[in-house]
């Protein structure tokens, strides 16, 4: 029997018609979300930029360039939040795994971390050991790249976790997500203690309240909703202004101007304004909708790839050696220079991902991509 009808079973007084069910009723596929995922990805290559960049801006300085590199770091948050809500809006819906879609992010994992490794031994920068090949055919339990295997620990569970979520009442789910976020969001902003958390539970929040929203408040979206995103983002950026000129007053406030506004690694705890932003930007996105195109699908589907280049062990050459980012600290052609070396990677990988995504299907007859 199935999951919905189990529910519709336990639960008849708080599940709507079947016709309309949220569990159950399909939407026409448009590319309004899948545009979401390259905006998104465009401004984790952004953040990266300036993340593995080099760069060293004095505390008590407030240049145009340093307020620019603050602006930019948000995006991070902003990119990889959306990204696990954006996973929870349709998985919310999956009861089972897919072994062809673990199979292809492992094996995509595998290939660029044996492509990085091997141009390292042939550059000189890498030696050519055993322990160094074992360390490419498990790129997941190395956590080369976090975010990659944390979102396979998430997916491996997720259809466990949608037996909890959909077996839960409206009024129930909303005191779940109201005791998660306050336990792992609101408590550890004020008490600058993570309260336990880590990046498999900030998923599985972010999760929860994307399946809320596709669950029970499906009819929730609009246009409107990007505009209080960028609401939300301006009061994080207004926050880092004013802290950064409380700093260079109170110097002690240092520690904390990072944490309240989070800049900080997002592996940690979930700041109020980024959910907020990222959720503002989903339900925005999805009422654009846009009529599906497959050329927006294509440079969607290869974010992920996109992701494991510009940040896998190529990263720090990448941003140091090749761009040598830091040069241009207090260059005023930064936020120029910063936008196109944004979409140069950016496009760069994605044709990178193509084409291999190319080559396995036709090596593999469509069963890896």
């Amino acid at each position: 029997m199935k999951l919905s009808a189990i529910i519709d079973q336990t639960r008849p007084d708080q599940t709507r018609p079947d016709h309309d069910h949220p569990i159950v009723r399909k939407q026409e596929r448009n590319s309004s979300l899948e545009l979401l995922r390259i905006v998104a990805m465009l401004m984790i290559v952004a953040f990266h930029f300036f993340r593995h960049g080099g760069f060293d801006f004095p505390e008590d300085s407030f240049t145009v360039n340093r307020i620019y590199y603050q602006f930019v770091l948000m995006f991070g948050n902003f990119g990889n939040a959306v990204f696990v809500l954006l996973s929870g809006y349709f998985l919310i819906l999956s009861d089972r795994l897919k072994p062809q879609k673990l199979v292809n992010f492992w094996v995509r994992m595998v290939f660029y971390s044996a492509a990085f490794y091997t141009l390292g031994v042939l550059a000189g920068r890498a030696d050519f050991s055993a322990k160094g090949i074992l360390s490419v055919i498990r790129p997941v339990t190395k956590f080369r790249w976090w975010f990659a295997s944390t979102y396979i620990i998430l997916y491996l569970i997720h259809p466990y976790l949608n037996m909890f979520l959909k077996r839960m009442t409206k009024e129930e789910y909303r005191k779940f997500l109201a005791a998660v976020f306050c336990y792992w969001c609101i408590i550890p902003m004020l008490t600058k203690s993570n309260f336990g958390a880590n990046a498999l539970i900030n998923f599985m929040c972010l999760y929860s309240l994307a399946g809320y929203f596709r669950l029970w408040a499906d009819d929730v979206y609009g246009k409107k909703y990007i505009l209080y995103g960028a609401i939300f983002a301006v009061m994080n950026f207004v926050m880092i202004l004013l802290l950064d000129a409380a700093v260079m007053k109170f110097p002690v406030l240092s520690n904390y101007a990072v944490y309240f506004t989070g800049l900080m690694n997002c592996q940690e705890i979930l700041r109020p304004l980024i959910v907020l932003t990222a959720l503002s930007l989903v339900l925005g996105f999805r009422g654009l909708d846009i009529p599906h195109r497959k050329i927006i699908s294509v440079i969607a589907a290869s974010s992920f790839g996109v992701y494991l280049i510009h940040d896998g062990a190529a990263g720090h050459f990448l941003w140091r050696e090749v761009f040598r980012n830091s040069s241009f600290t207090h260059s005023p052609y930064l936020i120029p220079y910063s936008l196109a070396v944004t979409l140069t990677v950016y496009i760069f990988c994605t044709i990178t991902e193509l084409i291999r995504s190319k080559i396995f299907r036709t090596l593999t007859r469509g069963y890896l991509s």
